[in-house]
């Protein structure tokens, strides 16, 4: 598979980019860390879905002995990105969406770190349940997502609020405005609740909101 990411960056920028769009980005990768610490577990099998650059792969192995990675992106510049920065790990990699991902029970952790959101309400379902399939019992899958409140006329709210910590970061005026309208035009984002009705009807035991800040929202569930 060839095609490229949705993300607007180039893939050598995405990281640096990333952090002046998405408020506290690299605390959703100390949260997913430290949730995956509690679990206590010896060894790990772990599924990066969307794995772009591979810098959540990256401090995983800082942290956890005996890891080995499986890294998904749809992107081949991400990948190939991601293979040169990660060398030394434990890690294979592939070329793919969650929507085409076909594993069974073989994961201890699943991550999809900003990614979902680019996929349509049938893809998105289906990414989900591939999750779900490739998960172990009792095995983790941890997102975030960009997200959108429950009542619509708070959307612009948000959006503006969103664009002022971009502006903040640096950003011009006209970057803000054409970030923002991708909204529901090239990703589209969720409610909480929406999310939580998917992940039930999926078929996950348990799951819970972890963080929310902003327009993004970090769940987890357990199969």
């Amino acid at each position: 598979m060839t095609n490229n990411t949705q993300t607007p960056f180039n893939a050598k920028k995405y990281y640096s980019n990333i952090l002046s769009i998405v408020p506290f980005y690299d605390e959703f990768h100390k949260q997913t860390l430290g949730l995956v610490k509690q679990l206590d577990l010896q060894s790990l099998s772990w599924l990066d879905l969307g794995c772009g650059s591979g810098e959540l792969c990256l401090k995983a192995a800082e942290v956890f002995p005996d890891i080995c990675f499986t890294m998904v992106d749809p992107s081949e510049q991400m990948l190939e990105l991601a293979k040169e920065k990660s060398l030394h790990l434990n890690a294979c990699y592939i070329c793919s969406t969650s929507q085409e991902i076909n594993f069974n029970s073989e994961f201890d952790v699943i991550t999809a770190i900003m990614s979902h959101h680019y996929l349509d309400t049938v893809s998105r379902c289906r990414a989900v349940f591939n999750t779900f399939h490739a998960l172990k019992d009792g095995g983790i899958f941890i997102c975030f997502e960009n997200t959108v409140p429950e009542f619509e006329k708070l959307k612009d709210f948000e959006l503006a609020r969103w664009g002022n910590f971009q502006l903040d970061s640096g950003r011009t005026h006209e970057q803000v405005n054409e970030h923002l309208k991708r909204c529901g035009t090239s990703y589209f984002p969720l409610t909480i609740s929406e999310h939580i009705s998917l992940l039930r009807s999926t078929g996950f035991r348990v799951y819970n909101i972890f963080w929310h800040s902003y327009m993004q929202t970090g769940f987890y569930a357990i199969k």
